[in-house]
């Protein structure tokens, strides 16, 4: 039986990078380790139950099995949608620290206002924001 989501793990190309622009965007790094001997390192972020995983790998380390299926994984994370108080001075902080807004946002969504921000501007990731 699932009884959560307990992080969402994404790969990241620069950890420090990826780890300053989400900060920016108002989520707070709880933890960071590194394991050298996988050549990773690896970041949380909570957003209550939940947690984000960055995940960078050394280009020029050797992995095992498992590491090797983790890392060279083709699979797309469509997107991260995150709920926010004021939608305007949101995109405000967001724009602040880098991410561009995707044309035609902010729009209806499903469950009230939304905005959409280039993957390319956030980790390549495609980041929503919504005011319910």
């Amino acid at each position: 039986m699932i009884k959560k989501l307990r992080h969402i793990g994404i790969m990241v190309e620069d950890f420090e990078r990826a780890v300053k622009k989400f900060e920016g965007f108002g989520l707070p790094l709880s933890e960071e380790m590194e394991k050298k001997e996988d050549g990773m390192k690896i970041g949380f972020f909570p957003i209550g139950d939940t947690l984000i995983e960055f995940l960078h790998f050394s280009p020029d380390k050797g992995w095992d099995s498992v590491h090797k299926v983790v890392r060279s994984q083709k699979g797309a994370l469509n997107h991260l949608c995150f709920e926010v108080e004021n939608l305007e001075e949101s995109i405000k902080d967001f724009e602040e620290n880098g991410a561009k807004l995707l044309e035609g946002s902010p729009m209806k969504g499903a469950h009230g206002r939304v905005a959409f921000f280039e993957p390319s501007s956030t980790e390549n990731v495609l980041v929503e924001i919504c005011e319910v």
